[in-house]
């Protein structure tokens, strides 16, 4: 791996990545000679420790296009826009001919994000003998949350490249070894799991009232939020059910009216929201959500809905879904509207300096049809299972206006295709469809990945696809190669996913 994704905090500290307006100081640390090592110069007071917390989510808003590509690129919700279609390297990856050069394929931002947590896990107790003010209970909370951000991150590397290097330890000094072997993705998920479930004692139930922390910060919700998520893929389903119930009991989190949906995305930190990634207009941040999704010019946006999506919604034709046409998208452009407007409609186009949408990681929505698919898939329980998880579904379509709805299927695999329908419905452009269709096809040894390659086959010319079909009956296919650059870095330590071999 290279090693630079590891200097940049904690190879004798060299930097502190500037962080603007509600999310940190503004202070750079001095550049240090090689191998010298100052923590006694650092690490002095609680700012400090804050500072580099923040970092770490500075690092994940950096991390945004992958976010957003990693999620969506190769699922069936969106299309590459104009301002994509002669990328190359885009339209290799919608016709599944991934290189190991593919910039799709990089993983610095969550590794610098990673090395940040793992400096504050590994040094904030040593603050607290220097600052009198810094308390245990607050040394606690740090920590928990930068293993709650850690964990979001090995989740998102887990998803999309299955197996990666799992670092636990800051870099230091150019003598410490950083050619890192692999590690079992669900190793790594079991791992990091336990982890939460460890800090859940410690990690901030809520931070000040109305402060945009209680969106924006790790929370003991975002963390039960986060272990169902990753429960799912490791097929514990009582735990991952038990997680979401957690939340739907703390009677914190509503979900928002029908009137009310498009709430959701602005201004944003809604009642309906668990965690999001934060930006702010006001204080001159902003982000490239609007131009990739939308843009103002005719021929600009990098992404689009696809027909397969708007077929989706339009199943009922005699009913009104309010997050389909002029509100998830808008169906004569094609263009994506969930990160464009201020309202539903198309006449409701965000300022240029209200650019600023958050990126959700986790809300209500999204946590129920979690339980739904738990309920779905595990066994023991049989049709009362079965019921619960329908009406689930039918509390999220009420919310989107619908009066009719889907009969009950008779089958499991029926019911998860229904689940799978309403999650693209509700959560589509953001960043979860890819991973929801991985996550199927994965599980029980492949028993459902047939709905996956034959989504993936539409996507190849039809003189290809009985290659393509071979091929994808390795589920290792559907997870990206290293990337070559970090393949030569490491001397021989990384093994390429074997798919790509």
């Amino acid at each position: 791996m290279n090693k630079r994704y590891f200097f940049n905090l904690l190879k004798t500290l060299l930097l502190l990545l500037t962080v603007s307006g509600a999310l940190g100081c503004n202070d750079w640390l001095d550049v240090r000679p090689e191998n010298e090592q100052p923590i006694d110069e650092f690490w002095n007071n609680k700012e400090e420790v804050d500072a580099v917390m923040m970092g770490a989510y500075q690092q994940l808003r950096s991390s945004l296009e992958y976010l957003v590509r990693w999620g969506e690129l190769r699922g069936d919700v969106v299309e590459l826009g104009p301002g994509l279609t002669s990328n190359e390297n885009m339209l290799a990856v919608k016709g599944l001919d991934i290189k190991s050069d593919n910039p799709i394929c990089k993983w610095q931002p969550f590794y610098n994000a990673i090395g940040r947590c793992n400096a504050v896990i590994r040094y904030a107790a040593d603050v607290l003998p220097r600052d009198k003010t810094f308390t245990d209970r607050a040394c606690e909370a740090y920590i928990a949350e930068a293993k709650w951000v850690r964990a979001l991150c090995y989740f998102y590397l887990v998803r999309t490249f299955r197996d990666v290097p799992y670092i636990t330890e800051p870099y230091l000094n150019d003598r410490q070894e950083f050619r890192i072997p692999k590690s079992d993705g669900m190793d790594i998920l079991r791992t990091v799991v336990a982890d939460l479930r460890a800090c859940a004692q410690l990690i901030p139930v809520a931070y000040d009232p109305g402060s945009w922390e209680n969106k924006g910060r790790a929370t003991v919700w975002a963390l039960y939020a986060l272990a169902a998520d990753i429960y799912l893929w490791l097929g514990e389903y009582d735990e991952a059910i038990g997680m979401c119930e957690n939340i739907e009991k703390s009677g914190l989190y509503t979900l928002l009216s029908t009137d009310d949906w498009y709430g959701l995305y602005y201004p944003g930190n809604s009642s309906e929201s668990i965690i999001e990634l934060q930006w702010d207009g006001m204080q001159l941040q902003t982000n490239s959500l609007f131009a990739w999704f939308y843009n103002e010019s005719a021929n600009a946006n990098n992404y689009a809905v696809s027909d397969a999506a708007v077929a989706k919604f339009n199943e009922f034709p005699d009913e009104s879904d309010q997050r389909g046409d002029g509100g998830s998208y808008i169906e004569s452009s094609g263009k994506i509207w969930k990160y464009a407007g201020t309202a539903r409609g198309v006449s409701n186009l965000r300022e240029s300096g209200r650019r600023d949408a958050n990126w959700i990681f986790y809300r209500l929505a999204d946590v129920l049809l979690m339980r739904a698919e738990a309920l779905v898939m595990r066994e023991g329980e049989g049709e009362g299972d079965m019921a619960a998880a329908y009406a689930i579904v039918r509390q999220i379509r009420e919310r989107a206006g619908y009066t009719m709805h889907p009969d009950m299927p008779s089958s499991q695999s029926e019911m998860i295709d229904l689940v799978l329908d309403e999650r693209l419905r509700e959560l589509c452009f953001e960043g979860k469809r890819w991973f929801d269709l991985v996550r199927v096809a994965i599980r029980d040894d492949g028993k459902y990945k047939s709905k996956l390659v034959k989504l993936l086959l539409q996507n190849v010319a039809a003189k290809d696809r009985p290659l393509y079909e071979a091929k994808l009956q390795n589920t290792y296919g559907y997870f990206l190669p290293i990337n070559e650059s970090d393949m030569v870095a490491s001397g021989g330590v990384l093994v390429q996913n074997p798919y790509y071999l």
